[in-house]
């Protein structure tokens, strides 16, 4: 069984991956690159920015949280520049497909979450001195 300041932990471990992948995500946003040709096995690889994403799970009947990270999809976004340099034969690019309103929330979320967490801890450790100094 784990205790309350384990759980916790397991919470702030899963809020650090997850504001790496929101980081991630916007400094990489303007990563663009050519639109994948999957028709085309031999065409040269895309050079765009693939987003992520973290999707929590719960660790088991004791508590606990668990991150998987995994590629957004789509993972880009197909626009019209003839003049960029990774322009397709149709004058399209790919963009990372980043929607900053999507990252700036997860920015939010995971400052609640960490602050939630960080409660926990304090909490249980309050608890923990008021229980010895009963008992002594």
């Amino acid at each position: 069984m784990m205790d309350a300041i384990s759980i916790a932990m397991t919470g702030l471990t899963a809020q650090k991956q997850k504001l790496a992948v929101t980081a991630n995500n916007i400094a990489n946003a303007t990563t663009g690159g050519r639109v994948p040709d999957t028709a085309n096995p031999s065409a040269p690889a895309s050079t765009v920015y693939q987003p992520l994403e973290a999707y929590f799970s719960p660790m088991g009947e004791n508590g606990g949280v668990l991150v998987d990270i995994r590629q957004k999809e789509p993972g880009y976004t197909a626009y019209f520049d003839p003049t960029n340099i990774n322009a397709n034969e149709m004058g399209l690019v790919a963009a990372p497909n980043v929607d900053y309103a999507e990252e700036f929330v997860n920015l939010l979320e995971t400052k609640t979450a960490f602050k939630a967490n960080l409660a926990v801890i304090k909490t249980q450790e309050e608890m923990l001195g008021e229980m010895l100094d009963t008992l002594a």
